[in-house]
């Protein structure tokens, strides 16, 4: 099978177009390469700081059943404000 040059240069003129296609769709369209990478990038961070908020959530939901706790409640507010009874005194060791 001969090439015919008309046919050559439409080949070419349809692999520039198509190249030309897409260096648009990945370089200058608004959904880029390089946007949808910064895209990820904030996704996964913000889904690392929902797990770490999750959790925590999770911590303090459990403290604070704890706080119901008559004894517990104490001994918090002694750790944790430093305070104490009427006739006690507190020395703090470092």
């Amino acid at each position: 099978m001969k090439f015919t040059k008309a046919f050559l240069r439409d080949r070419r003129l349809w692999i520039i177009s198509i190249a030309v296609f897409v260096l648009l769709i990945l370089v200058f369209d608004k959904n880029n390469l390089i946007e949808v990478w910064r895209l990820k990038q904030k996704n996964k961070a913000l889904e690392e700081q929902r797990d770490y908020y999750l959790q925590k959530i999770a911590e303090d939901s459990t403290i604070l059943e704890n706080l119901k706790d008559d004894r517990y409640l104490e001994q918090y507010a002694r750790e944790h404000y430093l305070m104490k009874r009427k006739d006690e005194t507190i020395y703090l060791l470092r």
